[in-house]
């Protein structure tokens, strides 16, 4: 069990944060579902407009790889969140972190919104890169995404780079 503090800073829920099996694939394809609706809403040159199926297909592709983690958020038995990790390494020549840890993928219920799942899914995750030895963990955000913006901004993550895109037609 995780106890975080939701955005008020009271403890909300205790939430219980386990790695995500194929049985859980359809309550997590749901929430991912969610995601990809505000993510194709906000950028629709950039995302295809999902499906409950794609979104499930995703999540059951990168339960099933080995060099993917995928964590949930059980409240209850409840599935409120999820968290796809992908571990890839970059030239020792270049970089200080030959290997990084990158989050693809990262939502909550919006049932669960504001009440710490998100917190407690990220703190797992440091914790499960920390144990492969890892010290870099990156993560995107869209600039239209701005509350996880300023969940990622209060957990510590720093701006490092900017990514721009031009949609050629």
């Amino acid at each position: 069990m995780i106890s975080v503090r939701g955005m008020k800073g009271k403890i909300m829920q205790k939430y219980t944060i386990i790695k995500a099996k194929p049985v859980d694939a359809n309550e997590i394809g749901k929430i991912a579902y969610q995601v990809a609706l505000l993510h194709y809403q906000n950028a629709p040159d950039e995302f295809k407009k999902p499906t409950l199926k794609n979104q499930t297909d995703y999540i059951k592709k990168s339960i099933a790889d080995k060099n993917v983690l995928v964590l949930c958020a059980k409240s209850d038995e409840k599935t409120v969140g999820y968290v796809v990790v992908y571990f890839n390494t970059l030239p020792k020549e270049y970089f200080h972190f030959e290997k990084r840890a990158f989050i693809g993928s990262i939502a909550v219920d919006e049932n669960y919104r504001g009440q710490g799942v998100g917190t407690a899914l990220l703190k797992a995750v440091e914790t499960a890169v920390k144990k492969k030895k890892i010290s870099a963990l990156e993560i995107d955000v869209y600039t239209f995404n701005q509350d996880a913006e300023k969940l990622y901004n209060k957990l510590g993550y720093k701006d490092i780079k900017y990514y721009k895109q031009k949609i050629l037609n």
